[in-house]
């Protein structure tokens, strides 16, 4: 799995009981949650933020006037500006009381990258859960793909030749992935084909 902290100025905070990573340089925020769950947020000078968790919302809902929606223009040590999308209205957060509310999911950041993925390889995949019609296939490869408003993204690969990561091919993903705009799709689709590249290597 990608790490990145190393490039960022972070301290050890408390949200919501579970110590997280926090970085605190300006320019954006970034959330390191490596619990047993893990999940990071990261806010970025010209990311939208938007009330509430949005994982738990519908999509006719997160598009719904109720959750107000801010254009994020700075982020300083101290404090970090955003714009009303619907109003033009400027708001201005204290920076540590927003990095706390997002994350706890009060806010929640626009799925924008996929800066973290995670590659397993699952030789038994088959026999424990009885996919059908793939009874020659190997390897079988689960993908994590961490984006930045603190989901998880799964897709499982299976290789039509076996042994071969050449000839990996998606056979299960999350209906989630599904929806996603062409954008975000290629966004998410490059993420995961570098990370097989490098883990490719290692095969």
């Amino acid at each position: 799995m990608r790490n990145e902290n190393s490039k960022r100025t972070v301290e050890v905070r408390t949200i919501d009981g579970v110590n997280a990573l926090v970085n605190t340089d300006p320019g954006e925020i970034f959330i390191d949650l490596p619990a047993s769950n893990p999940r990071y947020i990261r806010v970025q000078e010209g990311d939208r933020i938007q009330e509430g968790d949005v994982s738990t919302k519908t999509t006719a809902e997160v598009g719904g006037p109720l959750l107000t929606k801010w254009d994020i223009e700075s982020i300083t040590t101290e404090t970090v500006t955003g714009t009303n999308t619907d109003t033009g209205e400027t708001r201005e957060w204290v920076r540590e009381q927003l990095t706390h509310r997002l994350g706890t999911r009060e806010f929640s950041a626009e799925l924008t990258t996929f800066d973290r993925i995670c590659v397993t390889e699952v030789q038994e995949w088959r026999e424990r859960h009885s996919v059908e019609d793939t009874e020659e296939v190997n390897p079988y490869v689960i993908v994590v793909a961490y984006g930045n408003n603190g989901e998880k993204f799964t897709q499982l690969y299976a290789a039509t030749e076996s042994g071969d990561w050449d000839s990996l091919e998606v056979v299960q993903q999350d209906t989630t992935i599904q929806n996603f705009s062409d954008e975000l799709w290629n966004r998410f689709d490059d993420a995961v084909q570098k990370t097989l590249e490098v883990e490719q290597q290692y095969h």
